[in-house]
């Protein structure tokens, strides 16, 4: 099982990378950069040919790939991919939408970025910011990729600040020689366990909400936060305590819940609440 994951890991990487550099790689440059023999990328071409993908190495013109990959391929492979590569299991809504914003370069952003992840290489990217036009070029130190509120995600530190970078909007991504000294799986846990949905910050904030019938019945069975605490109260409410490193994105996600979640602490999240909802219904006046 190790070894056929290796394998499609491999076969994976050498796809993404002959579709973001089309005949730049020979079957020998490959051979060295996954440190394996030639008859063993020529299996790898040969089952990615089974597969559909139309892949050949063309002598002096390198490995190519002829016609366009279909998009039920692309959604074949980037899940297997990702539940190997990144640990984690796939996500169809995230993935889905990462295709259709780019397609094949699907692949070759998600192996290049994991590819420098696995050998602590730093990327330099150009990135373009949510809701806006603006394309900035950024160096980072690429940690992990993760799925975040119907997103697929880059955590990695810039400027010596741990962030969040949305994979379909990152434009082009050239590694760079510089490594990077990666953090423990235990710091990258830390960072995430206090996340409510995908906001990633230094702050901490202790969150005490009430559950009012029939909210209870519905919060009971799921695991908002790995960090949590439920206590059943006599009118059949519950009491729900967590920490948190956002207020702003608890606040949207009350408001979104409508009738019967109460804010008990802190101060300020009452205060947010209030003002999201405000902000909700202004716009029907």
């Amino acid at each position: 099982m190790k070894d056929l994951k290796i394998k499609i890991k491999r076969q994976t990487e050498i796809l993404g990378l002959v579709l973001d550099h089309p005949g730049q790689y020979q079957i020998y440059d490959l051979e060295e950069m996954f440190g394996v023999n030639d008859l063993t990328i020529k299996r790898d071409l040969h089952e990615l040919r089974s597969l559909g993908i139309d892949i050949h190495s063309e002598g002096k013109k390198g490995v190519n790939i002829v016609s366009k990959i279909s998009d039920e391929i692309l959604k074949a492979i980037i899940p297997q991919y990702i539940g190997i590569a990144v640990n984690q299991s796939s996500y169809d809504q995230a993935t889905n939408l990462f295709i259709s914003k780019l397609g094949p370069k699907s692949i070759s952003t998600l192996t290049q970025l994991q590819m420098c992840i696995d050998q602590n290489f730093q990327v330099k990217i150009l990135y373009q910011k949510p809701e806006e036009k603006i394309v900035e070029e950024r160096i980072l130190d690429p940690y992990c990729i993760f799925q975040g509120d119907k997103h697929w995600r880059l955590l990695a530190n810039h400027n010596d600040s741990v962030k969040q970078f949305l994979l379909n909007n990152i434009k082009t991504i050239e590694r760079l020689e510089k490594k990077f000294r990666p953090i423990s799986q235990k710091q990258i846990d830390e960072i995430f366990s206090t996340s409510f949905k995908c906001w990633l910050g230094n702050e901490r904030y202790t969150v005490k909400l009430k559950f009012l019938p029939p909210w209870p019945d519905r919060m009971k069975p799921r695991q908002l936060m790995e960090f949590q605490k439920v206590t059943d109260e006599p009118d059949g409410s519950i009491i729900y305590e967590t920490v948190v490193n956002s207020l702003n994105e608890i606040a949207s996600w009350i408001v979104s819940r409508g009738e019967g979640v109460v804010v008990l602490e802190p101060e300020s999240l009452k205060s947010l609440v209030l003002r999201t909802a405000y902000g909700v219904l202004k716009n029907y006046t």
